[in-house]
């Protein structure tokens, strides 16, 4: 068994108080058990469909992940019913223990406190302390369970008393303020008569009552007594000072967190009672109880101590001006203090998050997936560089470097029906963020949206004043550009120089009618121009469109003879690794032909006219190829297989996806490709490290593992093997 068993808990919106208490209860009693916790919350929780929030409930597909070692549902907080079903059927594919809290699901140990037994406690206090015998219910919706039985609570006590209850004596409502409200103007205007004593089912419903009877000058409790159910806090927005029951919820929570750890531990769970008490207010003439209110005082004054740091601060505003995600995630550290108590934030982004658009394929996230993380704050190393983390290794304690405990809760970022990623908020103490917290996630996720815009619109105003000899899309030399720079460059050559020449054809048979976005073509020719201008870095050479989807890559001076063969492959590995490019076409959608001649020797018609020559033979070849059966199911392989080389890749597997025999997809595989299935893996790890190596600054351990290699000194080896040079030589000469 591990030294820290990891509980997963599943709730909704938990900036609410009502949260706060059960969770409360969930995180003290793992603390004790020696257990961590991931809690996985939504933001909005609607109890209906609306389809730019619906994303944010995928934060709940992290439930199943293999860390976990038992998971608990706080089910009563979960809104709409096709969440709830998906959240079951997610859980209950989960080998693990599990225990639900607030509702009755079969074949899991369920835990809820006896809201009859809690209402007959009320009652006892409304007949026997006060001696009340006209006594009125307000409930919640007549069709729900909970609603009937919180009346009967009533009734049991009532009926044991010999006092009068009946249904002139029920009255139901929604268990909120409006509920209450129109009770009590019925009450006030003589529709309905007024009792000794109201029992709310709800905190809110008594807000309600109280608050339209002060507005009208109705006294309580000397004309009317009142009471709630649940003890919400918020008292002190009321007048009087509201007298309620408090359920159990902290101890539902340890008790869940206890009988789960000892699931896990298979131990025998503690006998931890349910019972809650009555908090006295004003509305009774018991008088408030000065300790529970004296703890609500010192709540609401922390948490408007915080909201005065938030309305008095900038954070939006400098979050408007930033210019970059370095800039963006200095901004978030400069404004963590906002969040009471915080220790830790994370930031985790999916790695196209610039590009994810509403018809991004959500669905084929996976737990290998590997997203970009940022340290914001951090009780370990904090740097505004980022980590690479796969989502499952995003519960390993190394990262969070809490010492013997932490407290995380995995909250999603999204906008506009668009899944972004997740923030991480961890804490070293029990404990849990409030709505301030969520302003501050609105406003770090609205920020990010609006760096993503201001990139898009940098590239578009980079596309005008552009002269005769450039393509007017991409900024490049056009064809008539490229043969005047061409004619230079032979020129100035001296006699000993060589001139290389790489044509680029991309996108071959590739049907754009299924690129619906909006100026799509736009943003590929941008981003191909982008990788062009990467390689052709340098004063000895230059690069242009030569024609729709054809480029040229000039090098001159005392270059190697293979010089063309090394550009290739680098062009090769550049754009078909970019993230738009590789999303929209397959892999083998670039043909590449090059040519090293002494500049002697050169000449444009000649080098230009071969070039389109070795273009069209290859493009030819392809053409053939393409009239194998199942072709397209093969390159959609091939593709998957260059785009993930993470993944752990399965022959066998791919060859029963195409109900086919091993041997024959093997055999079929080479033909195509002119190259082994097995082979071919090997080569799409090392064409990713190649793209990494010479976009990024990773560190090599990095690279290893985002291209499928837990073993450096594996990668290392390997990669010289096929490349000839070692991953940091190969950097060099980028």
């Amino acid at each position: 068994m591990k030294e820290h068993p990891l509980i997963g808990i599943i709730s909704a919106k938990v900036s609410d108080p009502e949260q706060h208490l059960i969770l409360g209860g969930i995180l003290s009693q793992a603390e004790k058990e020696g257990a961590y916790t991931a809690v996985f919350s939504n933001i909005y929780n609607f109890n209906k469909y609306f389809a730019n929030t619906e994303v944010e409930n995928k934060i709940y597909e992290l439930v199943s992940s293999p860390r976990l070692d038992g998971i608990i549902l706080i089910a009563e907080a979960i809104l709409h019913p096709s969440i709830q079903q998906y959240i079951y059927e997610r859980f209950s594919k989960l080998n693990i223990p599990v225990v639900v809290i607030g509702a009755e699901i079969e074949g899991f140990i369920c835990i809820n406190n006896d809201v009859r037994k809690d209402m007959q406690d009320i009652a006892r206090h409304i007949t026997d302390v006060h001696g009340f015998t006209v006594i009125d219910v307000l409930t919640g919706y007549e069709n729900i369970e909970t609603s009937r039985e919180r009346v009967e609570g009533v009734r049991d006590i009532l009926t044991e008393r010999n006092i009068p209850f009946g249904d002139e004596n029920i009255i139901y409502g929604d268990f909120w303020t409006t509920s209450g409200e129109k009770l009590a103007m019925e009450y006030i205007s003589g529709k309905r008569r007024m009792p000794q004593a109201l029992i709310c089912a709800s905190d809110y419903m008594a807000y309600g009552v109280i608050d339209t009877f002060f507005e009208h000058g109705i006294n309580v409790p000397d004309d009317i007594t009142v009471t709630g159910y649940e003890y919400a806090g918020k008292r002190f927005y009321h007048s009087p000072v509201l007298t309620t029951y408090r359920r159990s919820r902290k101890t539902i929570g340890e008790k869940a967190a206890n009988i789960l750890c000892s699931m896990i531990k298979n131990t025998q769970p503690k006998n931890i009672p349910l019972d809650g008490c009555m908090v006295l207010g004003d509305t009774c003439k018991c008088g408030t109880d000065k300790y529970f209110f004296g703890q609500e005082l010192n709540e609401i004054r922390n948490i408007q101590y915080y909201a005065d740091l938030n309305i008095s601060g900038n954070f939006e505003q400098q979050l408007t001006v930033c210019r970059s995600i370095s800039d963006y995630i200095h901004t978030l550290q400069e404004f963590a203090y906002l969040i009471r108590n915080i220790k830790g934030i994370y930031l985790c982004l999916y790695e196209n998050w610039c590009n994810i658009s509403e018809k991004t394929d959500m669905s084929k996230k996976s737990d290998d997936e590997i997203m970009t993380l940022y340290r914001v704050i951090s009780p370990v190393e904090v740097t505004s560089e980022p980590h690479f983390f796969t989502r499952k290794m995003l519960f390993t304690e190394k990262l969070y470097g809490a010492g013997d405990k932490y407290f995380l809760y995995f909250i999603p970022m999204f906008s506009a029906g668009i899944d972004l990623g997740y923030f991480i908020f961890q804490y070293t103490e029990p404990d849990c963020y409030d709505t301030m917290a969520v302003e501050w996630i609105k406003s770090a996720v609205n920020a990010l949206i609006v760096l993503k815009m201001k990139n898009d619109i940098h590239e578009l105003i980079e596309c005008n004043n552009l002269s005769e000899f450039h393509d007017t899309a991409t900024g490049l030399y056009n064809a008539k550009g490229l043969l005047s720079e061409l004619a230079n460059t032979v020129a100035k050559s001296d006699i000993n120089d060589k001139i290389s020449v790489v044509m680029v054809k991309t996108g071959i048979f590739s049907d754009d009618s299924r690129i619906e976005e909006k100026n799509i073509s736009l943003k590929i020719d941008k981003e191909t121009a982008e990788c062009m201008k990467k390689i052709s870095d340098n004063a000895n050479s230059f690069c242009g469109k030569y024609k729709e989807r054809q480029y040229l890559l000039v090098s001159s001076g005392d270059i190697p003879d293979d010089c063309d063969k090394n550009i290739s492959d680098k062009i090769e590995v550049i754009i078909g690794h970019s993230p738009l490019y590789s999303s929209k076409y397959s892999s083998g959608s670039i043909i590449t032909s090059g040519i090293t001649v002494s500049a002697e020797n050169f000449s444009s018609d000649e080098v230009i006219s071969h070039l389109e020559n070795e273009i069209s033979l290859k493009s030819a070849q392809i053409s053939g190829q393409s009239k194998v059966p199942d072709y397209v199911k093969y390159v959609n392989i091939r593709t998957e297989i260059y785009k993930y080389p993470d993944r752990k890749w399965d022959a066998q597997e791919s060859c029963r996806n195409f109900q086919l025999s091993y041997g024959h997809f093997r055999a079929e595989y080479k033909k195509i490709f002119g190259i082994s299935f097995h082979r071919d893996l090997i080569q799409s790890r090392i064409s990713m490290a190649k793209y990494l190596l010479m976009t990024s600054s990773l560190s090599i351990s990095t690279i290893a593992l985002k291209c499928g290699y837990e073993d450096d000194k594996y990668f290392l080896r390997q990669f010289r093997t096929i490349t000839g040079s070692t991953p940091n030589s190969y950097r060099r000469l980028k």
